[in-house]
């Protein structure tokens, strides 16, 4: 390994060292989110002597680029710089000692998200330190709350609108090269989000008499009542890349979905798990029975998570409970969030994605995708309809599952490989 990567490496693990652990209720560790910024100035002092710098929020980090054309619109990088704690979980190794074992970098927030977060200061500060200035303005956003769902990035949003800054495009954390897909694909795809789902939480409620009784035959309605399936412009893009990766009849299907699309649909609608990719979605995450001690119960409550597609929002899932079950049941709804509208993948910034992807992980595939997850990107959708959402490292299964979890760890390889895609991406903007 040269100097320089170790350098980076380095730099990787004492970020991951870092317990920047975020909290709902607000009762994190400040000083450590104190020191966080001055720590980054001190390991980046190219970077930081050619951006303007701003803290948001108090611990939100805004970097800001000037680029040479001032007429052209800014692009938005994105990450986050929090991570969620370790508690009540069991490491093989610390999860705050970014150790290094069998080639992966142990620890918190190796994968989710300060990959991306390094990835991205690590390629500004090579690129600084040639004398590089960006054809046009680029910002780096990183959120200190993005675990809790907190406001950082909401705030930082309105301070584009209200500057009157317009980006092109922004590129956030999110999909990733998947290693393994379904249905056979052996190839590699580098999967980025054009939209993600929305979420909720419905209480649904049934009381005396036979309470329990109506509970059960109102969640038996529920289950044969799903929402509308839709075909969407961002799963048929990703049917299409998949069509040269899968055998037959697949093959021959993707590749005429204008026709087939009936077809395509109805196979989908038959399976829970691709079901979930053209539906909102209702699970059942917890049922109640509240009763004197002996006695029947008076009331009976089931909590349903939604799971809201980019077609459908949270009112209108509510809606279709409720033609379901009518006043049978009462109803609270709380933490409700509607997905951000799906970003076209016809465009010339999503071809700009696939380019540097296409150069710097040769023979790795492109495709649109819904992310199931959340992402600070949604801010910016009252102000860009290119929001895309992809993190430069390859990862496995198990990886993708460590995420929040025990044993979260990203290859050193596959480390320093997004530094390359990063600087790749900031250098060839134009």
């Amino acid at each position: 390994m040269n100097a320089e990567n170790q350098k980076s490496l380095e730099n990787f693990q004492k970020i991951i060292r870092a317990k920047t652990i975020s909290n709902k209720e607000g009762n994190f560790d400040r000083a450590v989110f104190d020191a966080f910024l001055p720590m980054l100035k001190e390991m980046y002092p190219a970077t930081f002597a050619a951006v303007h710098s701003q803290l948001t929020n108090e611990y939100g980090i805004v970097l800001h680029w000037k680029g040479k054309n001032e007429k052209l619109q800014p692009v938005v990088l994105m990450g986050h710089h929090d991570v969620v704690s370790d508690e009540n979980q069991q490491w093989e190794h610390p999860a705050f000692e970014a150790e290094i074992h069998d080639g992966f970098v142990w620890g918190r927030g190796s994968v989710d998200n300060k990959c991306v977060f390094t990835g991205i200061l690590e390629a500004m500060e090579r690129l600084a330190k040639e004398g590089f200035t960006p054809e046009r303005d680029i910002y780096f956003v990183s959120s200190n709350c993005e675990e809790v769902a907190g406001d950082t990035a909401d705030i930082i949003a309105q301070w584009f609108k209200d500057s009157g800054i317009k980006p092109w495009f922004v590129l956030d954390e999110g999909g990733a090269i998947m290693k393994e897909l379904p249905m056979g694909i052996k190839t590699p795809f580098a999967m980025v989000g054009v939209s993600e789902k929305g979420w909720g939480t419905v209480k649904i409620t049934t009381s005396k008499p036979k309470a329990c009784e109506k509970l059960v035959k109102a969640l038996n309605k529920l289950e044969k009542s799903p929402m509308a399936s839709q075909m969407t412009p961002a799963l048929e893009g990703m049917l299409g890349c998949f069509a040269d990766h899968v055998g037959a009849p697949l093959n021959f299907v993707f590749k005429n979905l204008s026709v087939l699309r009936p077809v395509v649909k109805k196979a989908m609608e038959s399976n829970d798990q691709t079901a979930a990719m053209i539906r909102s979605t209702y699970t059942i995450t917890a049922i109640d029975a509240v009763h004197p001690e002996g006695k029947i119960a008076e009331k009976a409550t089931a909590t349903l998570k939604l799971r809201i597609a980019p077609h459908d929002s949270f009112e209108t899932m509510f809606a279709h409970i409720k033609s379901v079950l009518g006043d049978s049941v009462e109803y609270e709804c709380d933490n409700i969030l509607n997905p951000p509208p799906a970003s076209d993948h016809n465009t010339a910034s999503f071809d700009y994605i696939r380019s540097v992807v296409n150069k710097v992980f040769p023979g790795v595939g492109v495709s649109p995708f819904i992310l199931d997850a959340f992402t600070d990107s949604r801010s910016f959708k009252h102000i860009c309809k290119e929001i895309y959402r992809f993190g430069a490292f390859s990862i496995d299964n198990a990886q993708f599952a460590s995420v929040h979890n025990a044993n979260e760890k990203l290859g050193v390889d596959v480390f320093l490989k997004s530094i390359d895609f990063y600087e790749e991406f900031i250098r060839g903007i134009k």
